[in-house]
């Protein structure tokens, strides 16, 4: 038990130490909606993968929650922020924005999903 929890608290020791690079790449503002204020990284992959800037995004809690949701219940028409995510240089901030889009059942979203896609591997 205590291996498992070295290597959870290296894991975000890890982490941690993409504060500064993911701050000044976001501008100190969620890489998905823009909204500054609380912010936290949130890692694409799992936790056995070192923690890298090419899947690790700085959102904040609204944005980190629909990432960790399974079903997502709200109007989607607040989530359209997403549509201009897509489009972002960061190959992160794409499947982030994917990963989300993923789960609203709406034309929109599928549509940006697709220009996702069309930019090449999200």
């Amino acid at each position: 038990m205590a291996k498992g929890r070295q290597k959870h608290q290296d894991y975000l020791d890890a982490l941690s130490l993409l504060g500064k690079d993911l701050a000044r790449r976001a501008h100190s503002k969620c890489e998905l909606s823009g909204v500054s204020g609380s912010l936290k990284p949130f890692d694409l992959e799992d936790s056995s993968v070192e923690p890298d800037l090419d899947h690790v995004v700085l959102v904040c809690d609204d944005v980190h929650t629909l990432l960790e949701a399974n079903k997502i219940d709200r109007p989607r028409d607040t989530m359209r922020y997403l549509e201009e995510a897509v489009w972002n240089t960061e190959v992160a901030i794409r499947r982030a924005a994917v990963r989300i889009l993923e789960k609203v059942d709406e034309p929109w979203a599928r549509e940006a999903i697709e220009n996702a896609k069309s930019m090449d591997a999200y």
